[in-house]
Order: C-alpha cells, then structure tokens, then sequence
C-alpha cells in the first residue's frame, strides 16, 4: 500500500532574505541601467536613475516631473516637466516632436509621473485569444440543463389537458360498440346518425392527439417508420372505411382508431413529465454525485460507487433514443413494408376490399399498450426519484444498474461525519489531553478518518497544537501505527489494542472508542457516539431485499463493523463483505478508470437517494423488457389471428367489438405487471 508522506503542521515558515537592491526591484523602482554603447556621464547617471521605467519592456516613454529646466539625456529616454494649465514654453515643443512625431492625441491624456505607457504584453494578447475563444465554444456548447428544463415545460400542462379531453370521445365511441353490440335502443340518434358520429369522434380525436401526426411526418422526412406512422395510417383508413363501405352502420372501426391514438399521446406526455421531473431535480444540485459503473473496482464484479457527478454527460445519453423505441421501430417498419403486399395479395384472392383488409390486418397487429412500456414507468419513476433528490439517466440508467452488482458503501453513506459526537473522555498516564489528541488526530489525518472532524475539535476546545508525523504503518486489524515527535503512537479500536499487547487497565474496556497508546502503554480513551441516518437506513433496506446487489464496506474508521450496523440500523448484515483494513482504504482511495458509466445523478451525502435510485433502475430495466414482451407478443398474436380470420373468410369475426376487446386486455395486462413490477 502507498504511504502517505508525513504531514508538516503548524511549522513557522523561515523566510528568504532579499538585498535592498532586489526589493527596490521587485516593487517596480529598480534602477535602470544606461546603455553601455554610449559612455554617460555622472550627470547623466543620476538623471536616470530618478527615471521610473521597468527595463523589462521596451520601448517605454517615461515622463517625470521636474523643477529644472528640460535636459536631454539620450535619444531614447526623455525627461519632461509635469504638464501645467499654461501654454508650453517653445523650447519644450521640439523634443516633444522627437518623442510624438507630431500633436499628442487629443482622446488620451498625457501620462503622469505615477502612470507608464505600455503596450499589451504577448501573455496579456495571449489571454484576450483565449477569452475570444472561450466565448465562442460558450456560443456552440451544448444546451444546459436549465435550457432543456425550459423547452420540456413549454406545453406540458395543455398536454395533460388534452389527455385528459381525448378519454372522452375514446370512451364515449367505446361505448357505442357495446350499445350496437347489445342491440340497445335508448338512444335512437344513434342509429339516425350512422358512420357520422363514431367518424366525427375520430376527427376530434385527431384534433386532440395532433402530435402524434406531425411525429409521423417527422418520421418519414428522416425516412425513419414507428408506431406513430402505423397509427396515423390506421387513422386514415378507418375514416375512409366508415365514410366509403359502412355509411349508414354504427359498427366502425374508428373507435379502435381513436384508442390507439390516445395511448400514443399518452406516451408522449409520459415522456415529457419523466424529463421533466428529471431535468428539475438535477437543476437543484450545485455539486451533484455521480453513481458510477466501475468495472475494475473488483474481480469479476461489477462496482457502484459515488463520485462527482458529471452533468453534461448525463444529459448526452438522456436525451438519446432508448433501446425499446429502436426495436419498436424495428417492428413497425417490417409491418409499414408487409401488411401492404399481403393486404394486396388476400384482397385479390378473398375478394374483399383492400381497405378493409389493410385496416384490420393494422389494427390487429399495433400494439396499443407497447408505446408505454418504458416511458410510463420512467415517468413515475422519475417523479418518485425527485422526493429523494434523485436522477435516472432513463434508459442508460436501467442499463447501467440491470444485472448484479456490487455496491461499494463508504463512511459518509453509514454514518455522516455530523452524525458522530464525542462521548466522553479518559486520560492515563503522564500525557496530558491536548497532546494525546493531538496524537490521535495526526494518526487519523493520514487514513482520511471521518473522525478527523470530531478530533479537531477537541483539540480546538483544549487549545492544543499539532505535531507532524515522521513515518505511519497501516495495520490489517484496523490500526495506525506512527511515529510522531519521538513517540511511537498507536491509535486503533479495543480489538487491536489487545492485539498489539497493549495493558488494559480495569473498566477501560469500551467497546465504541478510539484508543491510543504512546510507548505501549495506554494514553487515552475517547467515546464515540454514532447516530443512525433515517435515509440511510431506508437505502439499505432496499439494496439488502434486492439479491441482485450485494454490499463492500470501504470504511476508513475502524469503529464502524457490520455489528455496529446491525445494531445502528436493526438490519441483517450477513450478506455484507467485510475486507481488512487496507483493502478498504485502496478501495476508497483508487481513482475511477476510464471504462466507468454513469447512470445517475444524486444530492451530495445522501445515500437513501443512492440505493433508491439504483434500485429504480434495476426496476425500470425489468419493467420495461417484461412489458415489451408483451406488447410485441400482442401484435404477433393479433396479426395472426386477424389473419387467419381473412383467410377462412371469417371477416364477421373480427368485429370491432371483438379487437377493441382484444386491445383493451393487453393494454390492462401490461399495466398491471408494469404495477406490480414497480411497486414490488
């Protein structure tokens, strides 16, 4: 294990001594020397030494002010009278000439004894280009996540709205295939109206879900195919379906139509409210920690640990397309290309319209409960995540915590430093407090002990001072061994005190306390008092109930066991790994590598937000690939049945009763294990 060097405290520093002549210099009144290709006489020499010009830059003008009259000294240094209200007299004008080549400028005025004319420096040219160029990489640089905050909140709420106003045609048209199928008749308009009122629900459905068109058209500019393209063609033929072959039946299609389309901007707005809740929460940090994917932190294992957090590239793969939306556009564009032809080819066999069997072939196989199956649950995830001042990274962030990992847990996710109080005291031998503190706390700054706080300030209260060390040794059992200001020190818990063959005198045995022993006798005892955090103990109930994760101790205090823990936390600790003392520094201390992904972003301290969200993400991954499993298998069975129903001329079949059925099950399916999934 690497050795920390000693530490130097409180050592007076010795200053440098400086000659006169170097002082004079170093505050810009050094004496400037006279060219030696010319020979000066004394005069001359005194005159310039009363000159203030650095020798350094050249070429600069230097003005003094003067009670005698104007003597030139040499061609390039001029000494001049300070500038009066009076004209200047006639036998001053022509060195001025010498100096200015014609009039002084009248925008700037003529520099005073205390003030130099210099040019820009080549570093001060230098840092102007660096300026120039820092703005302009500010100009192209990516958008903040204040910026994308901004642009998700417009239209959000008037997207909730239409949600909430697009349930009501799709309910009401719902309706009326359960009324027609029923052979109800207390509404008689129903029947008067025909095709007219289920086609001018689809219109306001269309009216109301207007995004989920003009993605489609995006889609095909950049000649790409999703389940908006298939939607918006369902759409399409439905209207011409009803309008052209059932205009005086209320049996139509477009009830089916308008479902699909609220489930597609249902999906839209989930999507919206999951970045946005995201997008707010990392807003609010100023420092953020990043949970990071660190595969070299172990063997063969996959690491969690914290970090600082990185922003901009957490809203990089935020913003990028997910994995379920590329193998749904997968899937829409194999039946954007198929269902055509073999529309066209059962339409000529069967001799049925190709509307009709386009339209049910494409009613059959849209998933309608697909579109949600992973933004619906980011979007209660990510509002669930903000209590807890946390942020999925959406998909990535599933990725990144799907499978098993380990979770490097460190002291400040047990037990933060404001948490431990000092519980007492008790001092042996000839040494006095303030030195046996100082002792401890030397020992304990070499590990980075989150005691360091709470001996610091018993040394404060003792007014003691510190004492550097001359050389440490870090123990397996989870001591400090130091050589400091002649003494060897030993600071560590009970366990290693009586390993190391330290006499313990009676009623000295406590159990939460830092020993020190000096010479190998015990010098001092100090208490510890730890109180549990509430949120981390809401973490760690999480991350022990997952069997997927499994916890490391990387603890640099020696007090802190899986004991402690258990009893701290009332939690069973069976399953934490407990390595010695100087693998849990290395694993504290050892940098991250380059391969580490990061999957979330958390407040700093916090380590209920920690496993909370990791657990989440595992969560959001299962979710989303048992539902889309689900919803890729609804579209295979659908398609299928639909046709085989073309194909034995079962067409009375496939009712838009029976498929409107037959979509809302799969939809209800995959809700409820979407629940279950999250909630469990």
């Amino acid at each position: 294990m690497n050795r920390h060097d000693p530490e130097q405290l409180n050592i007076p520093a010795v200053s440098k001594e400086y000659a006169l002549e170097q002082i004079i210099r170093e505050f810009g009144t050094a004496e400037i020397e006279p060219p030696k290709s010319e020979p000066s006489t004394p005069t001359e020499s005194a005159k310039i030494e009363l000159a203030d010009s650095p020798a350094e830059e050249e070429p600069i003008k230097t003005y003094t002010p003067a009670k005698k009259p104007k003597k030139r000294i040499s061609d390039e240094t001029m000494v001049f009278e300070p500038i009066r209200s009076e004209p200047i007299a006639p036998d001053l004008e022509a060195p001025m000439k010498i100096v200015t080549e014609g009039k002084l400028p009248s925008a700037k005025p003529i520099p005073t004894n205390d003030e130099t004319i210099k040019l820009p420096s080549r570093r001060q040219r230098q840092q102007r280009l660096e300026e120039k160029l820092v703005g302009e990489i500010k100009d192209c640089a990516p958008p903040s996540a204040q910026q994308e905050l901004k642009k998700c909140r417009e239209g959000l709420g008037m997207r909730h709205l239409r949600v909430f106003l697009l349930a009501i045609p799709v309910l009401f048209g719902l309706f009326l295939l359960f009324y027609n199928e029923m052979g109800w008749t207390f509404l008689p308009f129903v029947k008067s109206l025909g095709a007219v009122l289920p086609l001018l629900l689809l219109i306001a459905s269309i009216l109301l879900a207007y995004d989920v068109f003009l993605n489609a058209i995006i889609d095909l500019f950049r000649f790409k195919i999703g389940l908006h393209t298939l939607t918006s063609i369902a759409c399409a033929l439905a209207m011409i379906h009803a309008s052209v072959y059932h205009t005086n039946e209320p049996l139509t299609y477009c009830s089916i139509a308008s479902l699909l389309l609220f489930t597609q901007l249902r999906a839209l707005h989930a999507q919206n409210v999951g970045q946005f809740h995201t997008l707010r929460t990392v807003c609010g940090f100023e420092a953020p920690m990043g949970i990071f994917d660190t595969p070299k932190l172990l063997e063969n294992v996959d690491s969690l640990r914290r970090d600082s957090g990185n922003t901009v590239d957490f809203l990089e793969n935020l913003e990028r397309r997910n994995v379920p939306q590329k193998i749904l556009r997968v899937y829409a564009t194999v039946l954007f290309f198929l269902l055509p032809a073999l529309s066209y080819f059962l339409s000529s066999a069967k001799a049925l319209p190709l509307i009709e069997v386009w339209l049910l072939l494409l009613l059959g196989a849209i998933p309608c409960g697909a579109a949600l199956t992973f933004v619906g649950p980011f979007a209660s995830i990510a509002k669930r995540l903000s209590n807890y001042r946390g942020a999925l990274c959406g998909w990535h962030g599933a990725k990144v915590f799907g499978g098993k990992h380990t979770i490097v847990i460190d002291d400040e996710d047990l037990f933060p430093r404001k948490n431990i109080t000092s519980n007492g005291m008790k001092i042996f031998g000839s040494y006095k407090a303030p030195r046996i503190i100082a002792y401890a706390l030397a020992a304990l700054k070499l590990v980075d002990s989150p005691l360091t706080d709470l001996f610091q300030s018993l040394l404060e209260t003792q007014y003691g001072k510190q004492f550097p060390v001359t050389q440490h040794r870090i123990y397996d059992d989870g001591g400090i061994g130091a050589e400091i200001a002649g003494d060897i020190v030993l600071v560590g818990s009970l366990s290693f005190m009586r390993s190391m063959g330290v006499h313990m005198p009676a009623g000295t045995r406590v159990r939460q306390a830092v020993y020190v022993s000096v010479g190998g006798e015990l010098a001092g005892i100090f208490a510890v008092k730890y109180k549990p955090n509430t949120s981390t103990r809401a973490g760690l109930r999480d991350v022990l109930a997952n069997r997927n994760f499994s916890i490391v101790l990387a603890t640099r205090d020696f007090l802190i066991s899986p004991e402690l823990i258990a009893a701290k936390y009332e939690l069973p600790t069976d399953s934490m790994r407990f390595p010695n003392y100087p693998e849990r520094l290395r694993l504290h201390l050892q940098a991250p590598t380059e391969n580490v992904r990061q999957g979330a972003l958390i407040a700093k301290d916090t380590f209920g937000a920690f496993a909370v969200t990791v657990a989440s993400g595992r969560t959001l991954r299962l979710s989303t690939i048992v539902c889309l499993t689900l919803g890729i298998l609804a579209g295979l069975l659908g398609f299928m049945l639909c046709l085989l129903l073309l194909a034995w001329n079962a067409v009375a079949v496939a009712s838009p009763l029976h498929i409107a059925t037959f979509q809302l099950l799969w939809l209800i399916l995959n809700a409820f294990v979407s629940f279950v999934i999250l909630r469990f």
